[in-house]
């Protein structure tokens, strides 16, 4: 017999042995697990099911702590908004320059976190509150730390601009990145952020605007030399395509989709109003009121959540006119728009079916339209419920705001305008890059928005949101 015969039957006789031996050893494991009594097998499964839930708590528990941005990647999508129902950028901008990653600011040395910020171009408010403990950073102003940056966007950033995108479906969270975005200004270059995120809009039903920070631009009047600002933002294609996601969760790539930009936010104040560089409306959908998907990650909920309708207005929350910003609309760039403030940003048209026109601008106040009654309740989708408001209360500042509405359903489906008139009797309103309530002299903020009129989209009767997974 040759060598290779040899060791071809002495392998095979091994093999042979040790699959005697394992069966052996499985049979002898069946039989043990067998013999057990019932109360045994019971209480061994438990403790292998708690040893698993454990292990996976703290895997959870690991990551929330030490990356909580890992968590605004999760692809988690409850009742998001669709906003069109063809797929596409709505609309992109600057929104502010400078202000996002200054270091070193703590309230606890307010007149140092003061200079820093103002040397920065930002703004520090002077507040007035019922409980002056509860304050932090963002009550005196909307510029950030680098650690803050990194919390929600997995790195850091040093003086950097902001740049809001809104797109018409909802972003799936794990596919947003920076290199998904080619940002061309107004003197030929191309430039590309430094982070990407969802952040603010955490909750599992928004998720339709991504924020970049990076430098994309200066504060110089538009209209002279040297003024720098995007005018076109792309989605371009990269490793993880950004991908958007539809009704019956499709999945669309949204690299070629683009948008000219509104120019600079930093607007001359001597302009006419409409010429403003200041935030508008992308959108407007009207639905029967829904809670679902109005939460997000855990951690980042504390004094936020609860801010939906019902949470604020009870049973009375029985339709939402929500509205995509542009930009954190807030009454100085600082202090959070408060629930019962709609008389004094926004008023809806509605037309009757006789074709009348009525202007609804009351809140708490019935309208007559159609046989049947229509009832502003307030504003939500900004904080908690309280008594009082004040300059302390605590706004998530995301992009999306709701007008939230009592009354019958003929009554409400006449509405098809939302309008921020933004001048006379109404208050415009500013992105993070306003100039507070105690704006240094000499410094350029940026602009108020603009008289704002836009249609809206009825969702009454199909109410256009995507869940994921």
């Amino acid at each position: 017999m040759s060598s290779a015969s040899t060791d071809d039957h002495i392998g095979f006789a091994y093999f042979t042995a040790a699959m005697t031996i394992e069966h052996h050893d499985s049979k002898y494991v069946m039989g043990w697990w067998l013999a057990l009594a019932i109360w045994w097998k019971v209480i061994l499964l438990a403790l292998f099911v708690i040893v698993f839930l454990a292990l996976a708590l703290a895997i959870r528990v690991f990551t929330t702590v030490s990356d909580p941005s890992a968590l605004l990647k999760e692809d988690r999508l409850v009742s998001a908004d669709v906003w069109d129902p063809e797929p596409r950028m709505l609309a992109a901008g600057l929104g502010f320059t400078g202000i996002i990653g200054i270091p070193g600011l703590d309230v606890e040395e307010s007149e140092s976190s003061s200079t820093r910020v103002r040397l920065a171009g930002g703004t520090w408010n002077v507040v007035k509150c019922r409980d002056a403990t509860q304050t932090d950073v963002s009550t005196y102003t909307s510029a950030a730390t680098p650690e803050a940056v990194e919390t929600t966007y997995g790195r850091q950033v040093f003086y950097s601009d902001g740049l809001p995108i809104e797109f018409s479906w909802p972003a799936l969270p794990s596919t947003v990145g920076a290199s998904d975005f080619l940002i061309t200004l107004n003197n030929g270059t191309t430039t590309v952020p430094e982070v990407a995120a969802v952040w603010p809009n955490f909750e599992y039903n928004e998720r339709s605007t991504i924020v970049l920070f990076g430098h994309f631009g200066n504060r110089i009047d538009p209209t002279k030399a040297g003024a720098l600002f995007p005018i076109r933002v792309d989605v371009v294609k990269s490793d993880t395509p950004l991908t958007l996601v539809g009704p019956g969760k499709q999945l669309i790539s949204a690299a070629g989709m683009g948008v000219e930009t509104g120019g600079s936010p930093y607007t001359d104040p001597n302009i006419a109003p409409h010429e403003r560089g200041g935030p508008r409306l992308a959108a407007a959908k009207l639905t029967r009121y829904s809670s679902r998907g109005d939460t997000g990650p855990a951690i980042f909920q504390p004094g936020l959540l609860p801010n939906h309708g019902e949470a604020l207005y009870g049973d009375a929350a029985q339709y939402r006119l929500r509205v995509l910003t542009t930009g954190g609309m807030t009454p100085d760039g600082v202090r959070g728009m408060h629930p019962d403030e709609f008389e004094r940003f926004f008023r809806l048209s509605a037309t009757d079916e006789d074709g009348r026109e009525i202007t609804i601008d009351k809140q708490g106040t019935d309208y007559e339209i159609n046989g049947g009654r229509l009832r502003v309740e307030g504003l939500a989708d900004l904080g908690l419920k309280q008594d009082e408001y004040d300059d302390c209360y605590k706004e998530d500042r995301d992009n999306q705001i709701d007008i939230v509405i009592s009354g019958d359903l003929d009554a409400v489906r006449a509405i098809k305008r939302v309008q921020m008139p933004s001048m006379g009797n109404y208050s415009p309103v500013y992105n993070p890059g306003g100039p507070g309530n105690d704006p240094a002299p000499g410094v350029r903020y940026a602009a108020p928005s603009p008289p704002i009129d836009i249609a809206v989209l009825d969702a009454l009767d199909e109410p256009l949101v995507v869940d994921y997974p």
